[in-house]
């Protein structure tokens, strides 16, 4: 998926939702993302809280994101992103 697919889709959710990673039934929080010319990765907490919707658009909304896709980290290497699902105020990215 691309930066700029995620954003068209996230926008009609509710702003505070939380954005999580959702990989083999077990929620990691985004808390941030790294920039690099073959996409954005984004980087993941079991402590944190994670970034509200309203945070996580602010920071991916960049155009010169727009055309990257869109990866995150596992224990073993990058996966990328291919879509989302809602869940009890939550917004499950996977």
């Amino acid at each position: 998926m691309r930066i700029i697919d995620l954003i068209l889709l996230l926008n009609d959710f509710n702003k505070n939702n939380r954005i999580f990673i959702e990989e083999d039934k077990q929620r990691y929080a985004v808390v941030d993302l790294e920039s690099e010319p073959t996409g954005v990765y984004l980087k993941t907490s079991n402590k944190l809280k994670g970034l509200k919707n309203w945070e996580f658009l602010l920071l991916i909304n960049k155009k010169e994101y727009y055309e990257l896709p869109v990866y995150y980290d596992n224990k073993k290497n990058h996966h990328q992103l291919f879509g989302f699902r809602v869940d009890d105020d939550c917004i499950l990215l996977g």
